[in-house]
């Protein structure tokens, strides 16, 4: 049996998410100069297996950056639909002599409905490794709009300034962000990840835990939006989603099943808008 380092609970997590060394190390490599390779050494973002568990039973295995990690248990519980909602007694982190991760959620809501799962999900999808995608869409929430109308202007903004605080990503070239935003167009947190639905996860947990109404925010996201994290959203309610990248078609038809607007390409003077304009203005 491999022996545990005990880390204990994460406390103080500010709006930033963790200390950023736990997003990355250097690793030795061989630099091609243009006529040369040179012994360097780089910096490599950290992918780790995070097993979540709850009361002792295995919820998640996830392939993620071990950072924020909280955020990332309980933002993945609630967005997977596993419990919809999770008082936690306490958090415990410990580590295992591979690296591995194991996120220990006591608590003592009724779990008697929580389905164990052990299969590893990777970090590039968080679905991917699921059967019957129409099946699975088919039980996506509806998402009810609020009076909130969120600036095109400003959502811009907020992703130029989630951009900025990529630390994670602007050292290793390999981390995803996600980040969310309020109705009067202000930052309010910042989650990194090396798979963009861990990032994601980070921030629904986020806000879980200081109470945050995701209905009133909308989520940003720094590349791509996928059909999973529309339907991460829906069942977080969040009616607003904000993407740098693209939107697949499978996203797209989520959305407008589940009444989620998509806003993506987003840039100072231009943008791609599915579902309900009157979200904008």
């Amino acid at each position: 049996m491999n022996s545990l380092i005990l880390i204990g609970r994460q406390l103080n997590q500010t709006n930033g998410g963790d200390n950023v060394s736990d997003l990355h190390r250097k690793i030795g490599v061989s630099r091609w100069d243009g006529s040369n390779f040179i012994v360097d050494q780089d910096c490599i973002a950290i992918e780790a297996l995070v097993t979540v568990r709850i009361n002792g039973n295995v919820v998640a295995n996830l392939l993620a950056s071990p950072a924020d990690l909280e955020d990332l248990a309980i933002g993945h519980c609630i967005a997977e639909a596993k419990m919809s909602e999770i008082s936690v007694d306490d958090f415990i982190i410990s580590i295992d002599e591979t690296g591995a991760h194991f996120l220990d959620i006591s608590t003592s809501d009724d779990i008697s409905s929580l389905k164990p799962d052990e299969r590893i999900i990777t970090s590039s999808c968080g679905a991917c490794d699921r059967d019957g995608v129409e099946t699975l869409m088919s039980t996506i929430p509806i998402v009810t709009t609020s009076t909130v109308k969120f600036s095109a202007i400003a959502v811009n903004e907020a992703i130029v300034e989630m951009k900025q605080r990529q630390i994670g990503f602007s050292i290793t070239g390999g981390i995803h962000a996600a980040g969310l935003m309020d109705g009067d167009g202000k930052l309010i947190a910042v989650r990194e990840d090396i798979g963009r639905h861990n990032a994601v996860d980070k921030i629904f947990g986020h806000a879980h835990r200081n109470g945050i109404d995701i209905n009133q925010h909308a989520l940003l996201l720094s590349g791509r939006c996928g059909w999973d994290i529309v339907a991460k959203s829906a069942r977080m309610n969040c009616q607003l989603i904000a993407s740098i990248g693209a939107s697949s078609t499978l996203a797209i038809e989520s959305a407008r099943q589940s009444n989620v607007t998509i806003f993506s390409f987003v840039r100072s003077d231009k943008g791609v808008l599915i579902g309900q304009s009157s979200r904008l203005k």
